[in-house]
This record gives C-alpha cells, sequence and structure tokens, in this order.
C-alpha cells in the first residue's frame, strides 16, 4: 500500500531548489511520486520510504526538511 508523507522544507529560493529537492527525493527505494511546492516550501511524497529517511536526503541535499 502507498502512503502519502508531507514534508516542510526550508531554504527553497528557486525552480533549481525545487529541481533539487525532487531529484534527492525520487533517487530513494520506495518513492513512486514526488510533488514539491516553492510556494508552500514542501514535498508529498507517495510510497513507501521510511518518512525519516526522506527528511534527511532532503536536508543532505541542502533544505533543511521536516516531517509536517
Amino acid at each position: 500500500m502507498s502512503e502519502s508523507t508531507h514534508l516542510v522544507i526550508s531554504g527553497m529560493k528557486c525552480a533549481g531548489c525545487v529541481a533539487n529537492v525532487q531529484k534527492a527525493l525520487e533517487a530513494l527505494d520506495g518513492v513512486n511520486s514526488v510533488e514539491v511546492s516553492l510556494e508552500s516550501a514542501s514535498a508529498t511524497v507517495r510510497g513507501d520510504a521510511d518518512p525519516a529517511e526522506l527528511a534527511r536526503v532532503v536536508t543532505e541535499a541542502g533544505y533543511p526538511a521536516t516531517l509536517a
């Protein structure tokens, strides 16, 4: 069953930032789809990846992320 995880992300300022976050999330096993929003400074990830791992990879990409 696919679950949805919502992340609050700091530091995104442009479309390039959104692309970096999306790429980092899509690289994880278990991720089915990713929607990143610059306007709401958030991402919604669908799949069965570990939520803590999702936040970790985004933070390591340079954008501090927390679970919403």
